[in-house]
């Protein structure tokens, strides 16, 4: 999340895309189906149905990780769209790009993914997570909707809104339960 506050720092001064930029942008223009399909995830509705599924895939083993889960990747999305593009201002052609509200979203529902997922199904959980989020940036890329760095600044705003509030419930839980044992 760091990162994308210094990137909004320094693109709400200097919208114009940079030299990152134009080293980053390894994928070509292209309207490739494959990009529009990958797109197609980036709705709300995806992302909160993403979160009920892996809130519901938690529940059993930890209520205050399915609780992040539930939360963040909607909280994300809702933070990127309604805060940080309006205050940074960058924009390609008539919408705001940084950070990018498609990487936000598919990277807050990886990680809650990865969280979600049993310890012994974590690393295929990270793999294929790691895809999603790499198949959504290279499409909005391509598809012309967002330079590079607004895609890279979505998937550390997106990963790291979702870890905040992961670890912030932990430490808020865990708090309540050391009064709650003390009190008794």
């Amino acid at each position: 999340m760091l990162l994308t506050v210094i990137g909004g720092v320094y693109f709400a001064r200097h919208p114009a895309p940079g030299a990152v930029d134009g080293w980053l942008d390894v994928v070509g223009p292209s309207k490739n189906l494959f990009y529009r399909w990958a797109t197609s995830l980036r709705y709300p509705a995806c992302i909160l149905l993403g979160s009920v599924v892996c809130a519901v895939v938690v529940v059993r083993r930890d209520r205050v990780r399915a609780l992040a889960c539930l939360v963040a990747p909607p909280l994300a999305l809702i933070v990127a769209e309604l805060a940080v593009k309006p205050w940074v201002g960058r924009r390609l052609g008539t919408g705001l790009s940084y950070p990018s509200g498609s990487t936000v979203g598919a990277a807050a529902l990886a990680a809650a993914a990865v969280l979600a997922s049993a310890p012994r199904w974590r690393p295929i959980a990270l793999v294929l997570s790691a895809g999603y989020v790499a198949w959504m940036s290279a499409a909005v890329v391509a598809l012309g909707w967002h330079f590079p760095t607004d895609a890279l600044a979505g998937v550390a705003f997106g990963a790291g809104v979702v870890l905040l509030v992961d670890g912030l419930s932990r430490v808020t839980a865990d708090t309540w339960s050391a009064r709650s044992a003390g009190g008794a």
